[in-house]
């Protein structure tokens, strides 16, 4: 397999960004992404509609816990501001659809080009990028999946956002 390209390391001032999620956790045996996407994503989407809530960027993946047991992931969309008609993720059963947030603060940026096969192998050298900067990795890291989401993408043409929220080493 392919070393990942990364490119644009970069750290970043945040504001916490609302959005509408599910949460999966699931033994990592059992995690298949582009098959919770599938299932997961169009509840996402169908709750915005059906509420006229707006859009404020690309899906994303965010992984409070990512192996080797177990994964917690929440799969959702951001939107331009935090609903109220809608429960709270950590007020709903797992799968169901709630509002979360992605955090703000100081955040460690990169952008992974290539296939999603390569994703997970880059996020060794963005730690090791976070560390040169003075910085420790903070919870939660994050995909963005900002080009190339369409149906059979080409995935030499796929351009995904990693986000890693900081914690000063000092």
């Amino acid at each position: 397999m392919p070393e990942p390209r990364l490119t644009g390391h970069r750290l970043i001032e945040l504001s916490p960004r609302p959005t509408l999620a599910v949460r999966i956790r699931k033994p990592m045996s059992e995690i298949d992404m582009s098959g919770l996407f599938d299932s997961h994503l169009p509840k996402v989407y169908d709750e915005i509609s059906s509420r006229g809530y707006e859009i404020a960027g690309p899906p994303f993946a965010r992984y409070h816990e990512f192996g080797p047991e177990r994964a917690d992931i929440e799969i959702g969309v951001p939107l331009t501001e935090a609903p109220s008609s809608t429960s709270p993720l950590d007020q709903v059963p797992l799968e169901q659809v709630g509002v979360s947030e992605l955090p703000g603060g100081m955040i460690a940026k990169v952008v992974h080009h290539g296939p999603y096969q390569t994703l997970g192998d880059a996020y060794g050298p963005f730690h090791d990028w976070i560390h040169s900067q003075g910085h420790d990795e903070g919870l939660g890291p994050w995909d963005s999946y900002i080009r190339g989401t369409g149906a059979d993408p080409d995935p030499n043409e796929l351009e995904t956002e990693i986000y890693w929220p900081t914690a000063s080493s000092e």
